[in-house]
């Protein structure tokens, strides 16, 4: 009998026939949210109701991505995601597509919009640090651990709003090599995250993971706009609102996809359940602490 795994994400279970990079969950696979196999995709039987050339949707719920590399992922309904791979390409591909627009689509099509952001917690409290590809996310992550705190996600946050509460996501940092070696990570070449580039996924991030959801305190936005020192903004309602919508992950294929409304009632929500911050800081992996420790004073001062 075939092995099946289960595993809890966003505050789902999902179930796979295969080993995924996600935190093990002792949940029985029959209760699963969400069914993810591999294999070739059947053929779409209902109507496409929207297309771009990488990506189709149709009026029974399935919707198809397909990367540059070939790798098909249809989701149906947020209930089932299956992954077709071409033949011979490499797994750590796959793997990135997985964790990326495979978790986080299938999250849109269950209304849970993710956040383009890492979380770490620290004495049962969570914060977020959101911004665009690059922008220090992980590396940010992984200078609050220093000072205490456990990772709770990865590139995605899953944030219900109205509590707010933040649910554990993928356990492992990725961080790229210069980043890492500031920290004293390993970089294990059967851990770069792809054959040409000078990332690599921080396994030793999973024995300081946090698998419980806990209530949001602060939500960070690292601003591209560089500081001589650490500065916090507290973004007003709309303002904020306006920045949480233009961070959510992958938001104009969600957009694409008809869940423009879902997004913005989102935003909207969550900007008024949590402080939002802009912050500008040094671009210097040497202040790394400064920013850390910046991050952590603006979030005990608030109730």
């Amino acid at each position: 009998m075939s092995n099946v795994y289960t595993y809890y994400y966003g505050g789902l279970t999902f179930q796979s026939a295969v080993a995924l990079p996600l935190m093990p969950h002792k949940a029985p696979a029959s209760s699963a949210d969400v069914d993810v196999t591999f294999g070739p995709l059947p053929e779409a039987l209902a109507e496409c109701l929207r297309a771009k050339p990488h990506f189709q949707m149709y009026a029974d719920g399935t919707a198809i991505l397909r990367s540059p590399d070939g790798i098909r992922l249809m989701f149906y309904n947020g209930r089932s995601l299956r992954i077709e791979v071409p033949e011979g390409l490499d797994a750590r591909l796959v793997q990135s597509w997985l964790i990326g627009p495979g978790l986080g689509l299938i999250l849109h099509q269950r209304g849970m919009p993710p956040l383009h952001a890492c979380a770490v917690s620290k004495a049962g409290r969570a914060l977020a640090i959101a911004g665009d590809s690059g922008a220090g996310k992980s590396t940010t992550a992984r200078a609050l651990m220093e000072r205490g705190y456990d990772l709770m996600a990865e590139d995605q946050a899953v944030i219900d709003p109205a509590s707010p509460t933040l649910f554990p996501g993928v356990p492992d940092l990725r961080l790229w090599a210069v980043a890492a070696r500031q920290f004293g990570e390993k970089t294990d070449e059967r851990a770069r995250v792809g054959a040409h580039e000078d990332k690599f996924t921080i396994s030793a991030s999973r024995a300081r993971f946090d698998h419980t959801p806990r209530p949001l305190t602060a939500l960070f936005l690292l601003s591209s706009d560089p500081a001589e020192q650490p500065v916090s903004r507290r973004l007003s309602g709309g303002a904020a609102a306006h920045a949480l919508h233009r961070h959510i992950f992958r938001q104009r294929l969600a957009t694409f996809m008809g869940h423009g409304a879902e997004m913005f009632r989102w935003a909207t929500t969550l900007a008024a359940q949590v402080p939002v911050f802009e912050v500008r800081r040094p671009h210097d992996l040497s202040r790394l602490d400064a920013l850390a420790a910046h991050l952590e004073q603006v979030a005990e001062q608030l109730p």
